[in-house]
């Protein structure tokens, strides 16, 4: 039959511990009987040696197993917090994606809030519609609250309205969240309507419409072309930081904003600041020979730059 370990551990610590317990009853009998006494303390020796094997060897064997338990344990220990570490990074990695998801989702959502918003303008011009619309260009630094982006509502009599949005207006002074400008070429205010919250669309709208009226040959106001370009503006400006803030757009292809004229649309992108027009006489006339331009925008654009920039260096109304 063959011995398994625990059996075979019996054998070994048996076997010393009789052996040395027959020496020293040997040696016992000796001394009994006389015999040499040499013999005998040889025989005692010998018994005892014998017999503290087997402590020696117990406690060996104890020592190596519990060094292999412990060999055992720890590599166990390693591997569970291998396997956590990986657990934890999975779940880092996995948690970092969906917070990343939803950031995207959630500003893609706000990108088309805004558009929606802006486009709302063109359809539904309500006081709310125009609110929401210039609220959120405004958060997004598409307007300048210093003066808002204008329309021109007479090419023949070079009249602009300008759409003002402040975000804390003072009531107690007749201010508003949304003003009208009624204003000329060059900036100068020729009169001013406030949006109040009572006054519904066609009210504001009529008012615009009489100062129109009374500033030209009875030119009609045309209230569709005016929340279309402004829905339009707000868009272009969306589209590029060198097209904000807006001030005015110039069909096809030019925009002007608080720093000087930017293509927009199909043209390729090109930025000339205010300072650089002034300055540099021949600046325009440089970007005219551009194979791309259409030079009724540029003159345009360049010519409303230079007269608005220096209407606020001026101090005039805004």
């Amino acid at each position: 039959m063959r011995l398994n370990r625990p059996s075979r551990r019996s054998l070994w610590v048996s076997i010393p511990t009789i052996a040395g317990i027959g020496t020293l009853l040997g040696a016992f009998a000796l001394t009994s009987d006389g015999a040499g006494d040499w013999t005998a303390g040889v025989l005692v020796n010998v018994g005892a040696s014998v017999i503290l094997i087997v402590p020696v060897y117990l406690l060996s064997k104890r020592l190596d197993e519990r060094i292999e338990q412990v060999g055992s344990e720890t590599q166990s220990s390693v591997q569970a917090l291998t396997d956590r570490v990986e657990t934890f990074e999975q779940d880092v990695e996995r948690r970092i994606d969906d917070v990343a998801a939803s950031v995207s989702a959630r500003l893609l959502q706000e990108s088309q809030a805004d558009a929606a918003a802006f486009e709302a303008l063109g359809s539904m011009p309500s006081r709310d519609a125009v609110l929401r619309a210039l609220r959120r260009a405004n958060g997004l630094n598409l307007i300048s609250q210093r003066r808002g982006p204008r329309v021109c509502v007479s090419e023949e009599w070079r009249l602009f309205v300008q759409i003002s949005y402040d975000e804390e207006p003072d009531y107690f002074r007749g201010e508003e969240d949304v003003t009208f400008t009624v204003e000329s070429y060059d900036g100068t205010a020729v009169e001013i309507v406030p949006w109040g919250e009572s006054d519904d669309v066609e009210t504001v709208l009529v008012k615009l419409g009489r100062i129109l009226q009374k500033s030209t040959a009875s030119h009609q106001l045309d209230v569709k072309a005016l929340f279309e370009e402004l829905s339009e503006a707000l868009a272009v400006a969306q589209t590029d930081p060198d097209r904000r803030p807006i001030w005015q757009l110039c069909p096809p292809q030019w925009a002007v904003t608080a720093h000087g004229i930017t293509t927009y649309g199909s043209a390729p992108h090109y930025v000339a600041s205010v300072d650089a027009l002034e300055m540099n006489s021949h600046l325009a006339t440089h970007i005219a020979e551009k194979t791309w331009v259409d030079e009724d925008s540029l003159d345009e654009a360049v010519g409303v730059a230079l007269a608005l920039n220096k209407a606020q260096r001026l101090g005039r109304h805004f």
